[in-house]
């Protein structure tokens, strides 16, 4: 006689083929929603954005079915979207609805005292334990760093920086230190996109990552974490300086 069956976790279970009814035209202009790409995703890619840039102010509430409207999807993605962004400590959940909290000042700079923790670390474990992935992807990414300032394309240039630094943690060899920066990695990616927005130095950026680099690839574990700390030092006060400007605007 068989035994009891044993129910399957969500993640393993078939998506549900999303609707595909019209909704009817949002009130505000919303960015297009690509269908090849997690719905969930990219809601919260919009809301994030829109919530570092200013555009949904400190104390805005976001309710599902409002934003389900407006980006022409169905509750549960925007639910996903939701989740995501208080699990960032971007909303806070207020009654039925969140509420935007966005980052402070404060909130950005413990953001990046965490990032010194780990960028240090994964750097030091790239330069010994894959230097060679970590010269190609490094040097991949300047060369598009440096297309996108020759460009003046500040999202391609943003695209390009988090990609130089992603590299650090995937060489690294260490799995869960690069769980912990991709979890943090959407925000940066908005953060970085902010302020190369607002910033005309975007070739003195290459020159600065064409340096860290080669320290890294120098392979000395102190000079790695000086240079890194560095680096890290003078963005954290390029995204403060940023954020302030929004702010003001």
């Amino acid at each position: 006689m068989p035994g009891p069956t044993t129910a399957l976790p969500t993640a393993a279970l078939p998506t549900a083929a999303l609707p595909t009814a019209a909704v009817s035209p949002p009130t505000a202009p919303a960015p297009q929603i690509q269908r090849q790409v997690a719905l969930g995703v990219q809601v919260s890619r919009a809301l994030r954005a829109e919530i570092l840039n200013g555009a949904l102010p400190v104390g805005t509430l976001l309710v599902e079915a409002s934003l389900a409207a407006r980006f022409g999807v169905s509750r549960g993605p925007v639910r996903d979207a939701l989740r995501t962004l208080a699990g960032e400590g971007l909303i806070v959940s207020s009654g039925r609805s969140y509420r935007v909290v966005g980052l402070d000042e404060r909130d950005v700079r413990q953001l990046y005292a965490l990032r010194e923790l780990l960028e240090v670390y994964a750097c030091q474990q790239a330069a010994s334990a894959d230097p060679a992935a970590c010269r190609a992807a490094g040097e991949a990414a300047i060369a598009d760093m440096d297309a996108a300032a020759r460009a003046h394309d500040p999202s391609a240039f943003a695209r390009a920086d988090i990609e130089f630094h992603s590299a650090f943690y995937r060489a690294s060899g260490n799995d869960r230190l690069r769980a912990v920066w991709e979890q943090q990695v959407a925000t940066f990616a908005e953060l970085f996109q902010l302020t190369d927005a607002l910033d005309d130095t975007l070739s003195i950026s290459v020159g600065q990552h064409r340096a860290l680099l080669a320290t890294i690839l120098g392979g000395d574990p102190d000079a790695i974490a000086a240079k890194v700390a560095a680096h890290l030092a003078a963005a954290q006060e390029r995204i403060i300086n940023a954020h302030r400007h929004t702010s003001r605007a």
